[in-house]
């Protein structure tokens, strides 16, 4: 038994359809892949930048200037050579940083480059991102039995 002529599906040709459909999803999924990986790998690395930051100027508010500290009872400052070296010291190798230090007070700023992968197919091969972190220098109180 054969089937009738017009239950049949017509004949068409295949024109390429298919083909651009896939590349282009196939491009759009590569892209979305490449911005979240990269995109967590941006994320990670200013994560490291505002943790070093933050190290370092906790590192650079121990750098308590004693003559104000002496001259001035209750008074904290912090000696902006003094901080500035022990920042560098905590930084160690990693030079892209700025510190800012006003009376007790440490600012510090870190810069890190980012290289990216699967984006740099687009020609985005690297990113500059940076974290910042802030330590005060405050002089300890004691309580209890201590004081």
């Amino acid at each position: 038994m054969t089937t009738p002529p017009r239950l049949l599906a017509p004949q068409r040709r295949s024109r390429g359809e298919i083909t651009v459909v896939f590349v282009v999803l196939t491009t759009a999924l590569v892209l979305l892949a490449g911005l979240a990986y990269d995109g967590a790998l941006l994320l990670n690395a200013r994560r490291q930048a505002s943790t070093l930051a933050l190290e370092a100027a906790r590192a650079g508010s121990q750098a308590i200037a004693l003559e104000a500290l002496y001259s001035e009872p209750g008074e904290v400052a912090v000696d902006p050579a003094r901080a500035q070296a022990a920042a560098a010291t905590h930084l160690g190798d990693h030079n892209d940083w700025s510190i800012t230090v006003q009376g007790d007070t440490v600012v510090t700023t870190v810069w890190v480059t980012q290289p990216l992968h699967l984006l740099s197919m687009l020609g985005i091969d690297s990113r500059r991102v940076s974290g910042s972190g802030t330590a005060r220098a405050v002089r300890g109180v004691r309580t209890g039995d201590d004081a």
